[in-house]
């Protein structure tokens, strides 16, 4: 593995203009406006890998009392949540028991690993408390159907990012082939083409030095500015490839050390270049944009949320809203949804 280079903490420029009654600034002096609700925080350089931080520029527990959904891991060490193959065996659905009282979030890319061959989640969703529901899927072991049970365990890890896009905007086939790639990279080959060593890789110490990179830069922010996280976005060699934001820090939260492993995994085979400057803000919402004026796509369904998915010329996005419940005496829902996206991908294509 290279060497990481190190840090670079860089500020963006900021430009001051007297007004007759000041605006209120975002919350962190090196913050950088990227939407209202959102600002870019200084960021990390490790190698080729550039991670900004995005902050909300509201105090976390500002905007509402919206319930932090259950993630996959936390659902499955509590027993609360169960996947396996469905009764003859489906490549692309499994069947996903729901037993908490709370709905659990999904990310696509979540890599789990058992039944007939391992798999990947295939859609961002959110599922229903104490629900059981075929959910989408891609093969990410094309050479092995066997197994002595139909059961899967998570492999705590996140799938890198070009897997991640194949799988929320791409074919069975593009999922494969970006398996193949990554395999042949990491010199993880294996006769049923697995992507489980690959996984493996962000927990067994072979991206170690590179991730410390990260969290001692994490740790040097201010506590304020931590605990206002969202989301991340990512950069190789200055060119932005994804945008991971969502819509509380505390679903974030839960979720981090999962997102950036995922990008180490990609980190680790791109080449640095010389001089990398990190993106601008400006160069991150032009990349937004381009998935944002696309024609927005209904990808998934569940009870408590829907996808939706744009397709843009140089960037793909999809959006996970909650859906309004409905009253207790079974009227018009009572509940509307929170102003802000549970969460948004952006992915390059």
């Amino acid at each position: 593995m290279r060497h990481a280079v190190g840090l670079l903490a860089i500020p963006f420029a900021v430009v001051t203009t007297v007004f007759a009654d000041p605006p209120k600034p975002p919350p962190a002096a090196d913050a950088s406006a990227l939407s209202e609700r959102n600002a870019m925080l200084a960021p990390i350089q490790v190698e080729s890998l550039t991670l900004t931080p995005i902050v909300a520029r509201q105090p976390a527990g500002a905007g509402g009392t919206v319930e932090t959904p259950l993630v996959l891991d936390e659902a499955m060490a509590a027993k609360q949540l169960a996947i396996q193959e469905i009764a003859d065996g489906d490549v692309n659905s499994l069947t996903l028991v729901n037993r908490a009282s709370r709905p659990v979030f999904l990310l696509a890319g979540e890599v789990i690993i058992g039944g007939k061959q391992d798999r990947i989640i295939g859609r961002n969703t959110v599922i229903p408390a104490k629900t059981t529901q075929e959910v989408p899927v891609f093969c990410v072991e094309h050479g092995r159907w066997t197994g002595k049970t139909k059961e899967f365990t998570t492999a705590r890890a996140l799938a890198h990012g070009r897997l991640r896009g194949q799988a929320s905007y791409a074919a069975q086939q593009d999922v494969w082939n970006e398996v193949s790639a990554k395999n042949k990279a990491r010199k993880t080959e294996t006769p049923s083409g697995t992507y489980r060593q690959v996984a493996q890789q962000q927990s067994d110490g072979t991206l170690g030095a590179m991730e410390a990179q990260v969290n001692a830069a994490l740790a040097r922010m201010p506590a304020a500015d931590r605990a206002r996280m969202v989301g991340y976005a990512v950069a190789f060699n200055g060119s932005v490839v994804t945008v991971d934001l969502f819509g509380s820090p505390a679903l974030f939260k839960k979720l981090e050390t999962k997102l950036v492993r995922s990008y180490l995994t990609e980190a680790v085979d791109v080449t640095a270049q010389k001089d990398v400057t990190p993106p601008s803000p400006a160069a991150v919402k032009a990349f937004m944009v381009d998935a944002d004026k696309a024609a927005e796509q209904r990808s998934y369904d569940t009870a408590a949320a829907e996808t939706k998915i744009n397709i843009g010329e140089h960037a793909a996005k999809a959006k996970v809203d909650y859906k309004p419940r409905p009253s207790a005496g079974g009227g018009k829902a009572d509940t509307a949804p929170p102003a802000a996206a549970l969460y948004e991908n952006y992915q390059q294509k």
